[in-house]
């Protein structure tokens, strides 16, 4: 009876996030703000590729499962980003994948600021199972119904001694058919800013506020240490760090992860609910990203690259 009872909540629980959550969720999203933001490709002023990957809810039927990843560049004779990013996202019955390129211009404010304007456009595919949910059903009806349609997003960053950015998405995502869930417009903000408290460690107060069909907000802090004098400039060695999420009852989460090279990245991080979650998804979520710089630019002076094209 009460395996029952808890998978009837469970099947409403996805059944209500399904119509809700419009959007694939990252933990890590801070180090890899190109897949929220168009505006952010070549935000490293180098080439860069990265893979993201994540399990919601573990042992939840159902429960979001993504895989995402992007490439960007910056090429500094045009003052520009080019990126590219698709992301495959499953939740329930439901399917969604997109892919997008991206374009970001670079203005320099100063010497050691500056600040993008982004767009970038693509494709967004979603489907849906008819009869997944009823299984045991001899008289149910199973398909697939999909729907495709165009997507576009815009933003802006500032990038600096800080970053400040702001993004808006599926501007351009038609009305939903076949009752696949409607992707509205979504609206991303950030602000963080890295302090040096010594030459061996460091802190980043992370704050975002998002938009998606309701409101909420995260905030944090993440601590680099054992960091590496590289070209003049400081490479992490290892970092950790805490965050609160707001939304059914509150998401804390816990990341940890090291620079392999100072090309290699791997990270890791661990959502725990608090809320009405907290009982059916008791093994929490789970989230790797590994990122590769291809070529990684570092710069004997401390100059932006926008501003240093500037002045040319």
């Amino acid at each position: 009876m009460y395996k029952r009872l808890l998978s009837y909540c469970v099947f409403v629980l996805i059944a209500n996030i399904v119509a809700a959550q419009n959007d694939f969720d990252l933990t890590q999203r801070w180090f890899n703000e190109t897949l929220y933001n168009p505006a952010a490709a070549g935000n490293n002023f180098s080439t860069g590729v990265f893979f993201h990957t994540r399990q919601q809810w573990v042992g939840v039927s159902g429960a979001p499962t993504t895989l995402a990843g992007t490439f960007d560049t910056y090429v500094e004779t045009l003052s520009s980003g080019f990126g590219f990013s698709f992301a495959a996202d499953k939740l329930g019955s439901v399917s969604s994948y997109n892919a997008r390129l991206a374009y970001a211009f670079y203005i320099p404010v100063g010497e050691s600021l500056s600040l993008s304007l982004g767009m970038s456009g693509g494709m967004l595919f979603r489907s849906r199972r008819i009869g997944a949910d009823n299984q045991d059903d001899p008289s149910a009806i199973y398909g697939n119904v999909s729907e495709n349609s165009p997507d576009f997003d815009f933003g802006f960053e500032l990038r600096g001694p800080f970053k400040l950015g702001a993004s808006v998405r599926h501007l351009a995502a038609q009305s939903p058919q076949y009752n696949l869930p409607k992707h509205s417009v979504n609206v991303w903000t950030y602000v963080s800013s890295r302090l040096n408290l010594s030459e061996s460690l460091s802190v980043e107060p992370l704050f975002s506020a998002l938009y998606n069909s309701f409101y909420r907000v995260e905030f944090g802090s993440l601590v680099y240490f054992l960091k590496n004098t590289t070209r003049d400039i400081y490479n992490d060695r290892f970092w950790a760090g805490l965050l609160y999420r707001t939304g059914r009852g509150g998401v804390f989460a816990l990341l940890a992860g090291i620079n392999i090279s100072p090309k290699i990245r791997l990270g890791y991080s661990f959502d725990y609910a608090t809320g009405e979650l907290a009982t059916i998804a008791k093994a929490g979520t789970h989230e790797l990203f590994l990122s590769f710089y291809l070529n990684r630019i570092f710069y004997k002076d401390e100059l932006c690259p926008a501003y240093r094209n500037y002045r040319r």
